[in-house]
């Protein structure tokens, strides 16, 4: 059998003959990629092998060193190893982790870290990266072990993994937790800014590494980038992960001794099929659609369909119910947890819900991160057969599937490189379940492309004067710039800006504007503390989105303050409610999804972040002005706090880290006040679940014991 890729479409290899003879042609290219794939092949196709052959394929598993799939097989098959086979493989075992063996890619870099090395690793979806993190935390040896994460739904995500290790570490999300002597924070950029007297990090880890590098056109690489800066400048031991890219800025290696660690090494294979017509040309319109239907719906395993934008997630998704209905597919989930929390704080008629009874889910960034959660635990629970996503879940979340969808060509306005197909691509497949991905093409063929990553705050090209600002002045490439950047400010201003990690232009621009306008007393709009009345807050807000996101715009401005105090004081039902009548007296198309989408992406995009943001830089900057001419100040920091994090009591805001929904969190009551710490408040709630989930729905009871179990 000389064709490989033809034999990668087998289901079954019966004939003792033909095993052999592929054994013996593999035994002669076993370090090869063509290698691999073959041998993962013969694991998924495992009960379809000739018996007598198995032995012989379970050697060759091991010679090619994927010792987690050996281990199982030597065990399953009752097959007795010789005393150089186990001494083989005990060497791939982790001294650590119970009954866990590395591959050995995995070894070869768990080697390196033991011997102190910094190490970036390029490797696909499915190498086992995470692996590695948690040998580090189950070594015990570093007292204070940073970990960022892109999204907090990551985080918790690794926060769960972790959670074992809770006799040994304090494990540390948000930035109000108690450090003990051994921590592990798990954290975004953003939140080690903002992590008051961070103490010195023995390991760092940057998950998704790549999303530092200028490619991405992202708010965030500012903070991952001085987040870099100032972990590194202690010396400290690293890893840098991210999904495969060809090479790593050679300054940064050189600056950090950062040894690059790149391979193909994977436990899936990926079966790349592409979609086209008769004439091998493109499908479009109905066809296109039709004919996604017609695939999705002859599955038998689970399928994630990548679309450009959460409108075109929802918009497929709908119409991919009404086919199933068309069809007469009967509905799979008459009676989920979930939908009692849709019906009592969304709407009994949000798209969603009619979604998942017909077991097709639709994903994006705006819904709230516990609905998120329940998707994907719901896909993988099989409830979910087919997922809608965005890039949001693909760069997002840790979730894979046996079939890949690669529907459009673009993300966003932006049509998808090369980086990204292979990012999509990676989520197809998964060890020991799913040895084989499809990936499922509907696109033009994307031509690979030299991916490098660039570190803006070591190559400083280009660089963001947000970044510039903190890089120290003798590694500043472009000092003058740096110069006229801090020109006429004083040491106290310069850190504020500095820290705030926005617009620096912007920032001073605003700093000058407050101290110009206190001399005439016409700023006293900003001396404002708890919750604003709606002129101080939207005049407040307008300085923000004017110097600080050149938005001048004053209707904007007073919408978005219209909205965040309805979020600081009503029901996000009733905030949807309210949207909902706004829409009906527009004659808005479809008035109440359009409603739920608004409101969900301004909880989440505005509320959530950006304006609590925004107030926290004005704040610090009015009040760097007012205290040092002894005058008042304003304290904006209840108003944003209650914005950011739902209306929810300061010391449980950690809940809503946990996936706990807020309008769980905002029936638990009586607190006693002398409980501060989150590990106290988690003992008082275990201690009184019983009697805290009488006021709760099933759905709620059950995250919220899952957050404190």
């Amino acid at each position: 059998m000389k064709n490989i890729e033809e034999f990668l479409g087998y289901s079954e290899l019966k004939n003792f003959e033909e095993n052999f003879e592929l054994i013996k042609h593999i035994s002669s290219i076993i370090d090869t990629s063509d290698a691999r794939k073959v041998i993962i092949h013969i694991l998924d196709i495992w009960e379809n092998v000739n018996n007598n052959a198995k032995e012989m394929w379970i050697d060759l598993i091991g010679r090619a060193g994927f010792y987690p799939y050996y281990i199982e097989k030597v065990f399953k098959e009752k097959l007795t190893l010789s005393l150089q086979d186990q001494i083989k493989t005990e060497f791939f075992k982790s001294d650590y982790l119970p009954n866990i063996y590395f591959h050995e890619q995995q070894k070869e870099i768990e080697i390196a870290l033991s011997n102190g090395y910094n190490i970036a690793v390029s490797a696909p979806t499915s190498f086992g990266k995470s692996l590695l993190i948690e040998e580090i935390v189950a070594r015990k040896q570093f007292c204070n072990i940073l970990i960022i994460q892109p999204t907090l739904a990551l985080i918790d995500e690794t926060r769960k993994k972790l959670s074992k290790y809770k006799g040994d570490y304090n494990l540390i999300i948000n930035t109000r937790q108690k450090v003990l002597e051994k921590n592990i924070f798990i954290l975004t950029a953003e939140r080690v800014l903002e992590f008051p007297n961070l103490p010195s990090i023995d390991f760092f880890v940057i998950d998704e590494f790549y999303k530092i590098c200028n490619r991405l056109n992202d708010s965030r690489i500012d903070s991952l980038n001085v987040a870099l800066l100032r972990v590194m400048k202690h010396n400290t031991q690293a890893m840098f992960l991210t999904p495969t890219v060809d090479s790593l800025s050679e300054a940064f290696r050189d600056k950090y001794k950062v040894s690059f660690f790149k391979t193909d090494y994977a436990l899936v294979n990926t079966n790349v099929i592409e979609v086209r017509n008769r004439n091998n040309n493109l499908l479009s319109g109905n066809s296109k659609k039709n004919k996604l239907f017609e695939m999705l719906y002859k599955q038998e395993e689970s399928s994630i369909v990548y679309v450009k934008s959460p409108n075109e997630a929802y918009k497929l998704a709908k119409e991919y119910v009404d086919y199933l209905r068309k069809n007469k597919i009967e509905t799979e989930n008459k009676k989920l947890d979930i939908f009692e929390w849709i019906d009592n704080n969304i709407s009994p008629h949000w798209q969603l819900k009619e979604m998942l009874e017909h077991g097709v889910g639709a994903h994006n960034g705006a819904l709230p991160r516990h609905v998120v959660t329940s998707e994907i635990d719901l896909f993988n629970k099989k409830k979910i057969k087919v997922l809608f996503a965005t890039v949001s879940l693909i760069e997002g979340v840790n979730t894979v599937a046996k079939n890949m969808f690669v529907y459009s060509q673009h993300k966003g306005d932006n049509k998808i490189d090369f980086f990204d197909f292979a990012n999509i691509r990676g989520r197809a497949g998964r060890m020991n379940e799913h040895f084989t991905g499809n990936v499922y093409v509907f696109i033009d063929e994307i031509e690979d492309e030299h991916l490098t990553i660039d570190v803006p705050s070591v190559d400083q090209n280009p660089v963001s004067d947000e970044i510039l600002i903190n890089i120290s002045s003798n590694e500043v490439k472009d000092i003058e710039r740096k110069q006229r950047l801090e020109d006429g400010l004083d040491n106290e201003i310069l850190e504020i800006i500095k820290n705030n990690l926005i617009s620096v232009e912007g920032q001073k621009s605003l700093y000058r504007f407050i101290e110009k306008e206190q001399k005439t007393g016409g700023i006293d709009y900003l001396m404002w503390d708890g919750i604003p009345s709606y002129d101080k807050l939207w005049q407040t807000l307008y300085l923000g989105y004017k110097f600080l996101k050149s938005n001048d715009r004053i209707g904007f401005v007073q919408s978005r303050a219209v909205m965040s105090l309805k979020f600081v004081n009503l029901s996000l039902r009733k905030v949807i409610e309210q949207q909902y009548e706004y829409y009906l007296l527009k004659k808005r198309t479809d008035p109440l999804n359009s409603a739920i989408d608004f409101v969900l992406k301004f909880q989440k995009t505005e509320a959530g972040y950006e304006i609590p943001k925004i107030l926290s830089v004005i704040d610090s900057i009015q009040k760097h002005v007012f205290n040092k001419l002894g005058l008042p100040a304003g304290d904006y920091s209840v108003f944003a706090s209650l914005l950011e994090n739902e209306q929810i009591d300061e010391r449980l805001q950690f809940l809503i880290d946990y996936g706990v929904p807020s309008s769980a969190v905002k029936k638990i009551r009586n607190i006693p006040d002398n409980l501060i710490e989150d590990y106290q408040v988690i003992q008082y709630l275990r201690r009184n679940l019983s009697i805290i989930i009488r006021n709760l729905i099933p759905y709620e009871a059950n995250l919220l014991q899952e957050a404190i179990r």
